[in-house]
């Protein structure tokens, strides 16, 4: 029972993985145009839906586990995002 919860916990953190993955590529077109940037992050999010759709993550093990990486990844974005060359890009 125990390896069956731990699968379902790695599956929902590797979606929101991809999700925040997505949405640090979206505002940050430092290495890209906005545009491809923009088709990065979309074909994230996409891989990020395949896996949670393939794998039947749990809706509400996924929503909780973006609750606290939100904590977590908030420091990391800040802390990526600090370099000057990503500052006109913040809103």
């Amino acid at each position: 029972m125990t390896e069956t919860n731990r699968t379902a916990e790695t599956t929902a953190q590797t979606v929101v993985f991809l999700e925040t993955l997505a949405d640090l590529v979206a505002k940050s077109p430092v290495t890209y145009s906005p545009e491809a940037a923009q088709d990065l992050a979309a074909h994230i999010r996409g891989m990020a839906d395949v896996v949670t759709s393939d794998a039947h993550v749990n809706p509400a093990l996924l929503e909780t586990t973006r609750q606290y990486a939100a904590l977590d990844w908030h420091n990391e974005i800040v802390a990526v995002l600090f370099a000057a060359e990503h500052r006109p890009t913040m809103n």
